[in-house]
């Protein structure tokens, strides 16, 4: 009995040809499309989850607060001594454990040739026990002494065989920050994904005789807070009870120091201004939302967003499936009365139609299953991640059984229209294929889902046009950055001096951060009113810049002056603000505030200038409240800019004057403008990806009503001879034959128009500055999705409308 409906069905389908290669490719096309978005999916999904004991692992995060208790800094990092009292504090901690990320050079030293010397992003400095939370495995060394002397070292293999070649390395010297450290081991990267992925481990002992932090320094900078600090929590004990406990461990520390240090009132609680947060680490990479991240994070609405496009596109092709299939009952309608005449059973005709259908799916799948082969290279390399094809068997099975399943409920439907009909009715040529008015539901959701997709798209790409256009408040076209080391320090007049001697370079500058960063460094302020000093009320994000800095990018005075070296406390009491800061401070006059006293973080001086509003941040956040200072200047960047006429000789001067000042350092610049395009890299494949699959949901859709439209002009071919044959032009049938289209189209737009507003508003609002959706974009939608119809049914109503009636009537 199987082997007589596989043989049917074949025979069928080869009958068939058109409506089953319109199945058979869209439904391939959707279940290639599904595989991906899983591949995908599962991949984000599956961040720090392969860690030992990934469901009790915790990160320690910090919260500050304004006077209106609004979260103003979240940050990913915390204050050294935190974790340490921690540790001491709460026996539902198992093992805790600190790092301190680091971006710098690393130089291996070799006598008689230059030094091999690279900047790196993913070295810590890191205590023992991140060898019991983290899947670290060692291919060389001890992990119970590697990280146990100061100045020791750890490299992952692939920084091994970058630096040496090979990974048989222990015992040998690398410099890093200028210092030697002595390679204890080797390890393999992490086996799966994970919201860091350290190349270099340095002891966390090697920070005791650090000048900058030293021992005292981590156990009283409440300030720094850089550290990451994560611990696995016992077994049977609740983050939520350690949590409740975390203002009372505050106030304890944090306030008793702050008192007898910073000069805190008596009654200063410090669980008010600050709070530490626990999150579970497998969380990281799609729900945190946080400043410092070690690494880009994703964002679980993405993973939302491309999910429900995968089954959006399943539908779509599942639709196409059921209606091009009780399209055809019509046509089948004399075998199935003669099969039943014949003694054929209900249930043995839907057992042939479902066991076409299943093959149909199985077909469909088998291309698929090749297509994805093919189509998860371009997925790697476009989204960056190395996700293997047979590493995830089950999503292999799944596919395969999802396809049977497909090909089940599509099949179902047109499988009870076609068992029911009726001989005595067939026979006579009276029944019709299902009812249409399913047909046309399914339609008129498909023509939804492709109006929403088109929406989306065109919200999305508008709002990168914006980014890209909108003026920032400063230069950043023909500015590239540089590391600033200290070593400058000495003989920077010299340095700008030989730098700006060019013709090819305008100007240069420095600063703590640069735009395209984050504000993270805060303090409060005091302004004086009346004869007395007075906060401010919220903490003021600061920038330590230099004489220059606002010369380089271009930006302008709109009250008092720059910096300058002519005045000598300038660079001691002098203070520069954003506008912003002055709308926080209840001031309208800007001209007002020049040379008043001001006090910031203790430290009272005068406010000097006042500077235009610019975009240090990307457009996601909005324009916050800033200081500019020289005050213990302690720069991490050069800025210096070009002239855009002479771009490639002004590139090689500053790379001469940076080998003549600092040849040990490896000269290593980024272009600001690809800074900022970077702030909206996840934004931007998004939008890719989103449009591609849009553009592919919306092809399925379209083959579904080629196929649609063929039937029904071949089951009104009469009507149209006859109505040709009254006097009909071609242009009023085809009036006719595309009325019912766009009708069904507008419908669409009637139900998608709101579901697209709804998502999209909420897309939008994850920017601080973004679009105004219009209606206009909304009509331009609808005008694309009905030219779209029109063109797809179009050859067909064409070809009807053009038939000569003698041919259509021959017969009747």
């Amino acid at each position: 009995m199987l082997f007589n409906y596989l043989k049917v069905a074949l025979r069928s389908i080869f009958r068939n040809k058109l409506t089953s290669f319109i199945n058979i490719a869209g439904l391939a096309l959707a279940l290639t499309s599904a595989l991906l978005i899983t591949f995908y999916v599962v991949d984000e999904l599956s961040y720090d989850r392969h860690h030992p004991a990934a469901d009790r692992l915790y990160r320690v995060t910090r919260y500050f607060y304004d006077q209106d208790g609004n979260a103003s800094l979240k940050l990913a990092n915390v204050a050294p001594p935190i974790g340490m009292l921690m540790r001491n504090d709460f026996p539902e901690i198992e093992k805790l454990c600190r790092m301190l990320p680091l971006n710098t050079t690393v130089t291996l030293p070799e006598e008689g040739v230059e030094n091999k010397s690279f900047r790196e992003r993913n070295i810590f400095i890191s205590e023992p026990e991140i060898f019991e939370l983290f899947d670290i495995e060692l291919t060389e060394g001890n992990k119970a002494t590697a990280l146990e002397k100061p100045a020791t070292i750890l490299l992952s293999e692939p920084a091994a065989e970058k630096y040496f070649g090979t990974t048989q390395i222990q015992g040998k010297t690398l410099q890093v920050f200028g210092f030697p450290v002595q390679v204890t081991g080797v390890f393999k990267p992490f086996r799966g994904q994970s919201h860091f992925h350290p190349d270099f481990l340095i002891s966390f002992s090697t920070l005791n005789d650090s000048t900058i932090y030293g021992r005292r320094g981590l156990e009283t900078n409440w300030g720094n807070n850089s550290f990451g600090t994560y611990f696995l929590l016992k077994e049977g004990e609740q983050p939520k009870a350690l949590e409740s406990k975390l203002p009372d461990f505050l106030d304890k520390h944090f306030g008793t120091f702050a008192r007898a240090n910073f000069g805190a009132a008596p009654d200063f609680v410090a669980s008010k201004v600050t709070s530490l947060q626990l999150q579970k680490v497998s969380d990281i990479h799609l729900h945190s939302h946080l400043d410092d991240e070690l690494e880009p994070p994703g964002n679980i609405n993405t993973v939302y967003l491309m999910g429900t496009i995968g089954l959006f596109i399943i539908l779509i092709a599942s639709f196409n499936f059921i209606n091009l299939s009780t399209a055809q009952a019509t046509k089948r309608s004399k075998e199935v009365g003669i099969r039943k005449v014949a003694g054929a059973f209900k249930t043995q005709l839907m057992g042939q139609y479902l066991s076409e259908s299943v093959l149909i799916a199985l077909f469909s799948c088998l291309l698929a299953l090749g297509a994805g082969y093919s189509g998860l290279e371009w997925l790697n390399s476009f989204t960056g991640k190395s996700i293997s094809y047979f590493s995830q068997p089950l999503i292999i099975i799944l596919m395969v059984a999802g396809s049977v399943t497909v090909g089940l409920l599509a099949g179902l439907y047109p499988a009870v229209i076609i068992s029911g009909f009726k001989p005595a009715v067939i026979l006579k040529g009276k029944q019709t294929g299902g009812k249409p008015v399913l047909r046309r539901a399914l339609v008129v959701v498909q023509f939804a889902i492709s109006i929403v997709l088109i929406i989306a798209t065109g919200i999305i790409f508008s709002q990168l046009q914006y980014l890209n256009k909108k003026d920032l408040g400063y230069a950043k076209d023909q500015v590239i950055t540089l590391p600033y080391y200290s070593q400058l320090n000495d003989n920077y007049d010299a340095f700008y001096n030989a730098l700006t001697g060019h013709s090819a370079i305008k100007n240069s500058g420095r600063s703590s951060r640069i735009p395209t960063g984050r504000l993270l460094d805060s303090m409060g302020a005091q302004m004086r009113k009346g004869d007395s000093l007075q906060s401010v009320g919220s903490r003021i994000a600061y920038i330590r810049v230099d004489y220059t800095f606002f010369d380089t990018y271009g930006i302008p005075f709109v009250a008092g002056r720059n910096f300058s070296k002519e005045v000598r406390t300038d660079d001691s009491l002098g203070y520069v603000l954003n506008e912003t800061a002055l709308v926080a401070m209840g001031i309208n006059d800007p001209a007002s505030l020049i040379d008043q006293e001001f006090s910031y973080g203790g430290v009272n001086g005068k406010v000097i200038g006042v500077v235009k509003d610019f975009h240090f941040e990307s457009l996601h956040q909005v324009i916050n409240p800033m200081i500019f200072l020289i005050q213990r200047p302690a720069y991490n960047n050069l800025s210096i800019q070009v002239a855009g006429n002479n771009f490639q000789e002004g590139l090689n001067h500053i790379e001469k004057v940076w080998r003549e000042f600092l040849p040990n350092q490896l000269f290593e610049f980024t272009f600001m403008n690809e800074r900022y395009n970077n702030l909206y890299q996840n934004e931007l494949k998004q939008s890719q990806l989103f449009t591609g699959f849009s553009m592919l949901a919306i092809f399925i859709a379209c083959l579904g009503l080629f196929g649609l439209a063929t039937f029904n002009t071949l089951q009104r071919v009469k009507e149209i001879g006859i109505r040709k044959v009254l006097g009909a032009s071609v242009p009023s049938i085809l009036t006719l034959l595309s009325r019912e289209i766009i009708m069904l189209v507008i419908v669409a737009n009637i139900i998608a128009w709101p579901v697209a507003w709804y998502f999209m508003e909420k897309w939008l609002s994850g920017f601080a500055y973004h679009i105004n959706m219009s209606v206009l974009l909304y009509l331009l939608a609808a005008g694309v999705a009905i030219l779209i119809a029109i063109l797809t049914v179009s050859s067909q109503t064409l070809k009807a409308a053009m038939s000569n009636p003698a041919t259509t009537l021959r017969y009747e």
